[in-house]
């Protein structure tokens, strides 16, 4: 089979990171995959260059004349540009009939383009949702519009949402955490979730006491919050790793760290390669995220893989993989008394804390490998071209 792993642009994140992953499990099972990408030009440029070393990746958009590809970000949003409706339009065209034999879509925005290369050139395809659109809509931007403007715009986000689900063969999901939303908007919508995977470590590294947080930081994630949990444990250091997508806000975060004096316990690392950001991991007491992501939660995942216990807001879809208080601590999102607790035990416990990231690498280790996860892609998509013909 010719799979066609499509994500709108290679930027730096937990989706793109899976689907570049994707297509290098289903080529080592023997499937002819390829990473099929919207659009050359990405928000960070030079993202995921040591991750995508042999993977054979498709720009679509380099079929189209030049001043086709343009494209503007709207007004307030973080990611949702004028290509995510234009190309819809524009990219069935670069595709001959049945180029590729099935699709595999990331996001929702994604899969705009997605419904229209299926009904002009014939290809089926599956969704995999990370977050719907209404629920993005209601995490992140609520407090950037009226009431009343934030009412209409979830009724057509949900209709969005509503119409991904009805378009696409199967939708696929890395967790529960959006389940019973996707229900509400059509009953009888087929979920198959498919838990992402990562790379186990294979020698241990001494942990060297602090904490790490990793992520693409932008507004909207909260870093500001550790300041609260400094006061409560002045003498724990931490490291936040991962782009800064905008360089103004990493300023204006580090004018706040030099203003509280916290250079010493906050070390900004910044953007690193896939073989350093393991070691930071493994490297680590404990993971710490603050903001309630639903979307799955790659970094418990990959510190897990790397031997790391970790904390995190209860809910998302990487909770169901592994056990609270067994393989680490899930608490309510800024729940900060119970964050407090469960970092100081952690860091005053050196044994406790490496048995429960012992633990949760066994896990990662017997239940989650990237064959198993190829594995699952692979059954799928035979499924759904047999019900296709």
């Amino acid at each position: 089979m010719k799979i066609g792993i499509l994500i709108d642009r290679l930027n730096v994140g937990g989706v793109e990171k899976i689907a570049i992953e994707q297509v290098r499990a289903l080529r080592d099972i023997g499937e002819d995959a390829i990473l099929v990408v919207l659009r050359r030009k990405a928000v960070i440029e030079g993202a995921f260059l040591d991750l995508l070393e042999g993977v054979p990746v498709e720009y679509l958009d380099d079929k189209l004349p030049a001043f086709l590809c343009y494209s503007f970000n709207f007004p307030i949003f973080h990611f949702f540009a004028s290509f995510h409706l234009s190309y819809p339009i524009l990219i069935p065209w670069t595709l001959k009939r049945n180029e590729y034999d099935y699709i595999i879509c990331h996001g929702t925005y994604t899969a705009f383009s997605a419904i229209m290369i299926r009904k002009v050139r014939k290809i089926p395809f599956s969704c995999f949702i990370w977050d719907p659109i209404g629920y993005i809509l209601q995490r992140v931007y609520r407090e950037k519009f009226p009431k009343p403007m934030l009412y209409f715009l979830s009724g057509i986000a949900n209709r969005i949402d509503r119409m991904i689900l009805e378009n696409s063969d199967k939708i696929l999901v890395g967790g529960d955490a959006h389940n019973e939303h996707l229900r509400t908007l059509k009953a009888d919508v087929e979920i198959v979730e498919i838990h992402p995977s990562v790379h186990p470590i294979v020698n241990s590294i001494g942990k060297r006491g602090y904490v790490l947080l990793v992520t693409a930081w932008k507004r909207g994630k909260h870093p500001e919050y550790i300041f609260e949990l400094l006061e409560k444990i002045p003498e724990m250091q931490m490291k936040m790793v991962g782009k800064w997508i905008e360089d103004a806000y990493r300023k204006e975060f580090e004018s706040e760290i030099d203003l509280r004096k916290l250079k010493k316990n906050i070390e900004i690392v910044g953007a690193v390669i896939e073989r350093d950001l393991q070691k930071y991991y493994a490297e680590a007491t404990v993971l710490l995220q603050t903001n309630d992501d639903k979307g799955f939660g790659m970094p418990a995942l990959e510190a897990a893989g790397n031997g790391t216990t970790f904390i995190i807001p209860e809910g998302q879809g990487v909770c169901a993989l592994f056990h609270h208080g067994l393989d680490g601590y899930y608490t309510k999102e800024k729940e900060t008394e119970a964050i407090v607790q469960n970092l100081r035990f952690l860091l005053e416990n050196h044994s406790e804390s490496i048995n429960m990231g012992r633990h949760a690498l066994e896990t990662v280790q017997n239940k989650y490998s990237w064959e198993k996860h190829a594995l699952a892609l692979q059954l799928m998509t035979r499924e759904c071209l047999r019900l296709n013909r």
